[in-house]
């Protein structure tokens, strides 16, 4: 019996480091250790087309002795960690990095996939403030809004629904949770218009005029790529803000 760890340095998915090969003959492959727990890599036993996708702490068996394992990133971010090749009798099914696992939130920060930005939507005469979460098509993620806080200038009902057109002005794009990171592709938008129409809600909140209220979220709200959540005023002419805090997933 032959057990050997290997480490592992790949560079996001579709970059030109997202893959490494290990000449190593064994017929199992462990994801051991990697530096977020929501890591993922695709194991291929001799550059074969059919793979298995492994998350942390997941194995493969390929059924035989293979001599060239190809391991492939199939994340957004670096994978630095390492895999356990074995010919038989070794299993891996300790929950690596424990609190790592634990602490979902810590993981995603530091992974970043974990965001906030803010918006305003001015006062204009005559018309209702909006302001938005938009997820553009071409992120490959969607969005798990965890947390909204809302402004308003004077007494308010603030609707908060979802839609499908990008608002207007843009604000910002999401600022991530780890410094030095890199901005989301989602971003904020705001526009104000002349009629309310109350849309399909997920919810209406009071906005008491001049203080912050926070939006009680008690399940996440699910963004796909080409999705929006925004919230609208109900008066007319009412300055508003809103803070919104999510993290990233694929949407597969």
């Amino acid at each position: 019996m032959s057990i050997q760890a290997y480490d592992i340095n790949l560079g996001p998915a579709g970059s030109n480091t997202a893959t490494q090969i290990i000449e190593a003959t064994a017929q199992i492959c462990d994801f051991l250790s990697s530096g977020s727990a929501f890591d993922q890599i695709e194991v291929r036993p001799n550059f074969m087309q059919g793979a298995a996708v492994l998350k942390l702490g997941q194995g493969f068996d390929a059924g035989a002795l293979v001599d060239r394992w190809l391991i492939v990133n199939k994340g957004n971010t670096a994978v630095s960690g390492s895999v356990v090749l074995s010919t038989a009798g070794f299993r891996n099914f300790r929950i690596s990095g424990d609190v790592n696992v634990l602490d979902g939130s810590k993981s995603r920060s530091l992974a970043n996939m974990a965001y906030g930005a803010n918006v305003s939507s001015a006062a204009v005469a005559a018309q209702f403030s909006r302001a938005q979460l938009w997820n553009p098509a071409s992120n490959p993620n969607r969005l798990i809004v965890e947390a909204v806080t809302v402004w308003a200038a004077g007494n308010a009902n603030v609707t908060l629904a979802g839609n499908t057109v990008q608002l207007v002005t843009a604000s910002q794009l999401g600022n991530p949770k780890k410094m030095g990171g890199t901005a989301s592709v989602a971003g904020t938008f705001s526009d104000s218009v002349a009629a309310y129409a109350a849309p399909t809600l997920i919810a209406s909140y009071p906005a008491v005029g001049g203080q912050q209220q926070v939006v009680q979220i008690h399940e996440p709200v699910i963004v796909p790529p080409g999705y929006g959540v925004f919230g609208i005023c109900n008066v007319a002419n009412n300055a508003m803000q809103m803070n919104f805090e999510w993290y990233e997933e694929p949407n597969t």
